[in-house]
């Protein structure tokens, strides 16, 4: 749309068209004006800023009364960083007068200009088509103000991923050019918005913002299954929210008071997670599946993970109609979205240094999270052995948990390790051992236990039914790989600790063990 032949594009050629938009235009201006003019004697008349006069009427900017009542707190919040002269004006509960900005006396044409187009962006994401209608005027008027004062907007740099999320649009620079707005959707005027909000934000030094990720996610991300967007531009979409929530305190402050924002960070992640959960379409994200940007997503949910364990409720919000999920939901389904995220990883072909970077990643992760938290939910190594399938890919993933320091002494429900579920998964498979394209699988598996062995395996810790991980591979005697049984036999004949002797004696004898500390009662139990 920045471009001249893009200009002429959206301006009717038949003069007949040109002339019927011409007097809409006119039109919506005269209604828009006598609105204003109303609204600015009844103003003048209630005193309010002690003998306002009309001849400085540009100093006032109404804001409609739109469908959230802390929309014009959040364009003055914004504003009054760069402009501390600036005033807001609420209207009062028993008129029908809007709320208004009032600029102070010495505000130059550039301040004006940057309040309407802001003012302009929220009619946009808010109102109905009457605020709409007049949030136009407002950037009509400010970009007519740009041209006769040589004022140019600000070119804001679109990263790749942001190309791809906003349809490699641009925000408009000529009246031309926004009077085709008035011929295209909704969606059109949003993206407009957006753009305006982000550079005036960005110039405000108060970037980024709640109104700018609530809209951004309300207009653009929100529901995109069901308004057919293509999972590029939502995949696009989300890696731009998470840019824009960053790891920094404005992710605290959002984590905290999820209440005020209807959760966005999580129903970003949520959508994020509808474009990758399924295996079936995930061809149609080939172009936008590198390893930059799946990490970049897996880095965030990290960060968000530790985040809302220490700062989410524990219970559930009801806002009109909008439900915040529990902390131990929100908590599930960020677990859930990493998995697929690293199976995604492991599935494509990555460099060493790549490699590396993950693990690294991945080992900070676990060291910070699944090490320290006091909640002992199942980690990530156990749930990718719970649901193992055999696939390289699978031995691939859990391979690189070990390596990166996941404990595999981590137990479910039933007290099974991942070795006790992995050898239970093989002993299931037995009769495709005699196949030859199981040699592969009975290789990664081998290699596997090895790294598991050469760890801080717990070999006497049982699960519910008084087996251990190493009795649970007695049955694989007739493995295909041999190399497994010299594993098991080497690793038994291994010296063990004291401390798992005396406690396994504590148990077969069932000495009483209810006066010990909770860490030693534990280790009882566990063999």
């Amino acid at each position: 749309m920045s471009s001249k032949r893009k200009a002429d594009d959206v301006t009717p050629k038949n003069p007949s068209k040109k002339r019927k938009i011409d007097e809409m235009i006119d039109s919506l201006l005269l209604e828009v004006e006598n609105k204003n003019v109303a609204y600015l004697k009844y103003f003048v008349e209630q005193d309010q800023t002690g003998n306002f006069p009309l001849s400085e009427q540009w100093r006032l900017v109404f804001i409609p009364a739109l469908s959230d009542t802390t929309i014009s707190d959040q364009i003055f919040h914004i504003l009054k960083k760069k402009y501390p002269g600036i005033e807001l004006l609420k209207k009062n509960d028993n008129t029908k007068n809007p709320d208004n900005l009032i600029l102070p006396c010495k505000a130059d044409t550039e301040q004006l200009i940057e309040v309407l187009e802001l003012v302009g962006a929220a009619c946009v994401f808010y109102g109905n088509g009457s605020d709409r209608k007049y949030g136009w005027s407002c950037w009509y008027k400010a970009t007519n103000l740009r041209g006769g004062n040589a004022i140019l907007k600000t070119t804001l740099f679109q990263s790749e991923i942001q190309k791809l999320a906003m349809r490699k649009k641009l925000e408009f620079q000529t009246v031309q050019q926004l009077e085709g707005l008035l011929r295209q959707r909704r969606t059109h005027w949003s993206t407009q918005a957006i753009f305006t909000c982000l550079r005036i934000s960005k110039k405000c030094d108060c970037y980024p913002n709640r109104f700018i990720v609530y809209n951004l996610f309300k207009s653009a991300l929100q529901g995109w299954g069901g308004r057919n967007f293509p999972r590029p531009r939502a995949f696009a979409l989300s890696l731009h929210l998470f840019e824009l929530f960053g790891e920094t305190e404005f992710l605290d402050t959002l984590v905290e008071n999820e209440k005020n924002l209807e959760d966005v960070p999580q129903s970003t992640l949520t959508e994020f997670f509808n474009t990758l959960r399924d295996p079936q379409r995930i061809q149609e994200l080939a172009t936008v599946l590198t390893f930059d940007r799946l990490m970049t997503s897996l880095v965030f949910s990290f960060v968000y993970q530790v985040k809302v364990h220490k700062h989410a409720r524990n219970d559930q919000i009801k806002i009109k109609d909008y439900t915040i999920k529990s902390k131990a939901d929100k908590l599930e389904e960020i677990s859930q979205l990493i998995l697929v995220i690293l199976k995604l990883l492991v599935s494509i072909p990555i460099t060493k240094t790549q490699r590396r970077q993950l693990k690294n990643k991945l080992a900070l992760y676990i060291n910070i999270y699944e090490l320290k938290r006091v909640s002992q939910k199942p980690n990530l190594l156990l749930r990718v052995c719970t649901s193992h399938q055999g696939t390289p890919n699978e031995f691939k993933l859990i391979k690189l948990l070990l390596k990166a320091g996941a404990d595999p002494n981590a137990v479910d429900q039933q007290r099974c390790s991942p070795l006790h579920l992995l050898a239970k998964s093989e002993h299931l498979s037995s009769h495709s051992w005699s196949n030859t394209s199981y040699s592969t699988r009975a290789e990664n598996f081998t290699a596997i236990v090895r790294v598991i062995f050469d760890g801080r395996f717990h070999q006497d810790q049982v699960n519910l039914s008084g087996q251990s991980a190493l009795e649970c591979l007695k049955p694989l005697s007739s493995y295909p790989d041999a190399e497994l049984s010299r594993l098991v036999g080497n690793f038994s004949q291994g010296v063990r600790p004291l401390s798992c002797i005396a406690a396994k004696e504590v148990r077969r004898n069932q000495l009483p063990c209810e006066c010990l500390p909770v860490m030693l009662k534990s280790m009882v139990l566990q063999h």
